[in-house]
């Protein structure tokens, strides 16, 4: 996963929320993680990329979501913060 494109972090999203297994979805939620945090490394200049940084922002918070409400973890109330409070330019 070194030369990720920009759809693989959408791709591992989707796949995470679709799952219904908690043991697979666990699993494809860490790597839907990795896959943005990977995405966002690759960023010269997010603001460059401010939709799609708001959109790995707002997939970030439902995945935290569904970790609380499917797999029994705690809500990240710093997530929460930073994604709720991103502005227009990222």
């Amino acid at each position: 996963m070194h030369d990720l494109r920009p759809v693989l972090w959408q791709e591992a999203f989707i796949r995470a929320v679709d799952e219904p297994d908690r043991d697979t979805l666990a699993r494809l939620i860490r790597e839907a993680e990795f896959a943005i945090v990977f995405r966002r490394q690759q960023l010269e200049n997010p603001a460059d990329y401010s939709d799609e940084v708001r959109a790995m922002k707002l997939a970030t918070l439902a995945m935290d979501s569904i970790k609380v409400q499917k797999l029994g973890g705690v809500r990240n109330l710093t997530l929460l913060k930073e994604c709720c409070s991103f502005h227009r330019s990222a």
